[in-house]
């Protein structure tokens, strides 16, 4: 544990100084605590895709404290004090040294200070004052770096909170690279690309670049995972845009008619985890999108959606740019005619009027096909309808866009 007297200074260039206010849904006693708790440190007191490895404090006037941790680009740095004023549940003022590679952060001994006030039984205002800081851009990178810790800091202060991981608003989560990951960077000697590539194109929302790519897509590939612990990869498809985003971490993707087994969204009623890959194949460029996904069936919601079964709603954790180096070019010559649409209802797919599945359709596709007049078909009729032109059979075969 690093313990340091109060710095000399000349003060001549360190008048850079930033202020953050932050409401926080916890009492001030358990922001103090979190404030200055090594077990609480470690989980709150690190940047970006950034971990901490250890903690030390000694909270009282005179004691210091020290983190160690790696940050986003992977590199080790450190970060140590002197505590100059300790008013418990209220405040804590101390000294502050940085030790690391990010040379925006470096500079003299600067000085912070973390004010705690009530705002109710059950919440607090929090105030984070850095000064005496080089200069102005320093000041406004540790403005970022406060702003994601503390966004740290809120969610491990809140139990509740529907995300089972820490997301920051910018750049990637620490975790997304195991230890299965680092032995083969290791081995290839790209783990300094890795966390390069991590920070650079893994983000934790969409932004508008991401929106504007997804809502133009007619298809993407859906992965879930089944009771058995089994991965699955399904293909949907639609008419462009069919896929939305209800906001920055939300995805609406709508399930037509299909084969009636339902794998994915059962998949998804027993374990939320999801992948998504969208691809543009005439221009070469591909997005995935990590997150959990829960089935929506209101009416409400269904209404926006025709011709939709149900709906998949995803929660965004990661999204990322993949190189889109071996995307073979293809390009769509029409659009499926089974696709629902506000003014097409597509016709009952020919493959359920096979004779051997006939008579377990649900009621309301035996009843469309009686009041079509249709006869069942045998295996060798059904071959024959779909050896016709290339054009004809895709409309014979079942649109692998279901559920």
């Amino acid at each position: 544990m690093t313990s340091r007297g109060p710095p000399t200074r000349t003060g001549a260039d360190c008048t850079a100084s930033l202020a953050l206010v932050r409401r926080l849904s916890a009492p001030p006693s358990q922001v103090f605590v979190a404030c200055s708790d090594p077990k609480w440190l470690a989980r709150w007191f690190a940047p970006g895709a950034g971990f901490v490895q250890s903690a030390t404090a000694d909270p009282r006037v005179g004691g210091g404290f020290r983190v160690d941790g790696i940050d986003p680009d992977g590199e080790p740095y450190s970060v140590s004090g002197c505590y100059l004023e300790i008013v418990r549940n209220q405040r804590i003022v101390a000294t502050w040294d940085y030790d690391g590679a990010v040379a925006a952060l470096k500079g003299p001994t600067s000085r912070i200070q973390i004010d705690l006030r009530a705002r109710g039984e059950d919440a607090c205002e929090l105030t984070l004052a850095h000064s005496e800081l080089a200069n102005a851009e320093t000041a406004e990178r540790y403005r970022t770096v406060w702003s994601i810790c503390i966004d740290r800091m809120v969610w491990s202060t809140e139990p509740d909170s529907a995300d089972p991981i820490f997301r920051p608003s910018i750049g990637a989560i620490a975790d997304l690279y195991g230890d299965q990951h680092r032995g083969l960077q290791d081995r290839f000697e790209t783990r300094a690309l890795a966390n390069r590539l991590r920070k650079a194109t893994v983000a934790t929302a969409l932004d508008a670049e991401h929106r504007a790519f997804v809502e133009a897509r007619d298809m993407v590939f859906l992965t879930t995972v089944d009771h058995r612990g089994v991965p699955t990869c399904s293909y949907k498809g639609g008419l462009p845009g069919f896929v939305r985003a209800k906001d920055e971490r939300t995805l609406v993707l709508p399930c037509y008619d299909g084969n009636g087994m339902f794998l994915s969204a059962g998949n998804i009623l027993a374990n939320p985890k999801v992948g998504l890959l969208f691809i543009d194949f005439e221009k070469p460029h591909r997005l995935r999108i990590h997150g959990t996904a829960k089935i929506v069936r209101s009416e409400a919601e269904l209404h926006a959606f025709p011709g939709a079964d149900l709906l998949i709603a995803v929660n965004i954790f990661e999204v990322f740019i993949n190189c889109p180096r071996y995307v073979h070019r293809y390009r769509r010559t029409a659009i499926s005619p089974a696709v629902p649409a506000d003014d097409h209802v597509p016709e009952i797919a020919p493959w359920k009027n096979l004779d051997f599945i006939r008579d377990a359709l649900p009621p309301r596709d035996r009843a469309r096909l009686e009041a079509a007049g249709a006869k069942p078909l045998t295996r060798e009729e059904y071959r024959n309808m779909t050896r016709e032109t290339p054009a004809q059979a895709s409309e014979m075969k079942e649109p692998d866009g279901g559920s």
